[in-house]
């Protein structure tokens, strides 16, 4: 059987050197309504996913490879970009997922990023519907918690970089800010909420469509089909700055299998098995990788919550990362308001280094190296890393 894999834009950052790595990796989908072709082809780009993201690569969407050609089970993949070829080596139908194991060979360049090693904390904010009246159908109005949530879980779980310190269990008013016409209030925002949850970057999301488009089948007016629509902003802040680093939109329209006036648990696993709830659920893992891919190369800070003498005390703990013996310079940030009402940043690296001497759950404390007292070192200032 011959048939193409078409997966859309695949866009790698990368740098001078390059270097050739063969890479395994799997990847899955769930099977709907037994289309198997479609799982297949979401399993491959889920496990292509993964490849890049062991060899460092940076990605900006995993959409179109050309030239895919299927012989018996293996498929090779010509791109003309930094991946070579991609051979399926297993493929398997396990309950109601489709399990792909695929070889990749990838061209990565050396100078891509070197993070560091701590984790960066990240607080999810309980995604909003911009039309309440959307949520009427099927009483969905919960379902941009649960959606939150489930970013949250997509996150965490394939990400060694990212700590979710948080996700808040109520509404922040996204929406209202939105209709102020300017993001400053939603960086004043992100930073409240960095500052009260200990965390570096806030995501926000808003549900801009849940419309529902019904098809006549009958004469009847109970005779009828549903589909709805989804359309889901993402906002993506550094929560000391307020910065907007990035924002991402999914959207897809998929058969609504209820009856016009069930009420719907969008909590329970059944919805995220029905056709709508799997189609906004890959919405929701593409989103996932694009933070993982924003956040993947961004320095960790920790806050300055306790300082005296020559002793800090830091909001970065053993579940960033932070160990007995690590070293960390301190920088005194200096935010302002300019004329035109914008809040700005700017910050200098001060000479002082400082070694961790106790490590707890969520902070740790570090000392001066050597004799000495930390002068003009303040609680808000910051402390980053020293590469081990």
């Amino acid at each position: 059987m011959n048939w193409k894999i078409i997966l859309l834009a695949l866009v790698l950052v990368f740098a001078v050197t390059a270097e050739a790595r063969v890479v395994e990796a799997q990847g899955s989908a769930r099977i709907v309504n037994g289309d198997t072709d479609a799982a297949r082809k979401r399993a491959i780009e889920n496990a292509l996913q993964q490849a890049l993201l062991m060899t460092g690569s940076s990605i900006s969407s995993v959409q179109s490879i050309v030239d895919g050609v299927l012989s018996t089970n293996q498929t090779q993949v010509s791109a003309t970009g930094d991946v070579e070829r991609v051979n399926i080596i297993r493929e398997e139908v396990r309950g109601d997922r489709m399990f792909v194991v695929l070889q990749a060979e990838i061209w990565n360049r050396d100078n891509s990023c070197q993070a560091d090693n701590y984790k960066v904390a990240l607080t999810v904010v309980p995604f909003e519907l911009s039309n309440r009246e959307h949520g009427a159908f099927g009483q969905v109005w919960s379902l941009g918690k649960v959606a939150a949530d489930r970013l949250t879980r997509e996150i965490a779980s394939r990400s060694d970089r990212i700590f979710v310190s948080h996700t808040l269990s109520r509404n922040t008013g996204l929406n209202d800010a939105l209709n102020q016409l300017n993001l400053e209030h939603l960086g004043v925002m992100a930073r409240e909420i960095g500052m009260a949850n200990d965390s570096q970057y806030v995501v926000f999301g808003l549900f801009d469509d849940l419309s529902m488009v019904e098809i006549e089948r009958g004469w009847g007016y109970l005779d009828s089909d549903y589909r709805r629509n989804y359309a889901l902003t993402l906002y993506l802040l550094n929560a000391s700055s307020g910065e907007l680093l990035t924002r991402a939109r999914v959207n897809d329209i998929e058969a609504w299998t209820y009856d016009r006036n069930e009420a719907v648990d969008v909590a329970a696993n059944e919805f995220w098995d029905k056709p709508f709830g799997a189609a906004l659920m890959t919405g929701i893992e593409d989103l996932a990788a694009g933070v993982r891919d924003q956040l993947r190369c961004k320095p960790t800070r920790g806050r300055i919550v306790w300082q005296q003498d020559n002793q800090i005390q830091f909001n970065l703990g053993e579940q960033h990362g932070v160990r007995v013996g690590d070293q960390l310079k301190v920088v005194h940030p200096s935010n302002f308001v300019d004329n035109e009402g914008l809040y700005r940043q700017k910050w200098q690296v001060s000479e002082f280094t400082v070694e961790v001497t106790q490590v707890q759950h969520n902070t740790a404390v570090a000392e001066l190296n050597g004799d000495g007292i930390l002068t003009n070192v303040q609680v808000n200032d910051w402390v980053i890393p020293v590469e081990r």
